[in-house]
């Protein structure tokens, strides 16, 4: 665009008689502005030097342990893969990027809808399925937050730690129900 213009410039002056100061002045003229132009919508155009950021930042970071199994909560565990695979998935939310709690908190909902369709006959009781379905809707908000275009750090914590929290309302349920349960046999022993 420069060099059309400066070429276009220098044909009509070479039709003049006298190419004086105030020919190159208009010449250095037009070559500043048909250039500064071009310049101009080069540097609105993104640079191929400029990279990308990577969100490093780490959620989950403070400690978080599976809550304790009773021995009779354990025995029923050994027959339930899909706990399994739900604890070691939850012990996974700690010290992750944004993009690893997004492909982690889509597993645990998988997982805690596979939980609820195979609850052991022996826990089928409407204070688990609450307690599950409270699990799920904990996971569902962290989910919905990382998928967010820009998601508020505070909120996945928050999130992060009511998950944490509604694991261990479900696990300190499973324990309390099977020990109730063993109270009663040995009453009705008695």
């Amino acid at each position: 665009m420069c060099a059309l213009a400066v070429s276009c410039y220098l044909y009509i002056m070479s039709f003049s008689q006298n190419i004086g100061l105030r020919g190159l002045l208009i010449i250095s003229f037009f070559i500043t502005i048909a250039c500064g132009g071009d310049h101009q919508r080069d540097s609105n155009a993104p640079s191929a030097s400029v990279m990308v950021k990577k969100d490093t930042t780490l959620f989950g970071v403070a400690p978080f342990e599976f809550p304790y199994l009773s021995s009779e909560a354990q025995e029923v565990i050994a027959d339930w893969p899909v706990f399994k695979d739900f604890r070691r998935i939850s012990l996974n939310l700690q010290k992750v990027t944004i993009e690893d709690l997004k492909f982690r908190s889509k597993n645990l909902l998988t997982q805690t809808d596979s939980l609820a369709a195979s609850l052991p006959k022996v826990l089928d009781t409407p204070i688990l399925s609450a307690r599950l379905l409270v699990v799920q809707t904990r996971l569902n908000l962290l989910h919905m937050e990382t998928k967010k275009g820009t998601p508020q750090v505070d909120a996945l914590e928050r999130h992060l730690t009511d998950l944490r929290l509604s694991i261990a309302e479900f696990v300190l349920h499973i324990n309390e129900k099977l020990e109730k349960d063993a109270l009663d046999r040995n009453r009705k022993t008695n």
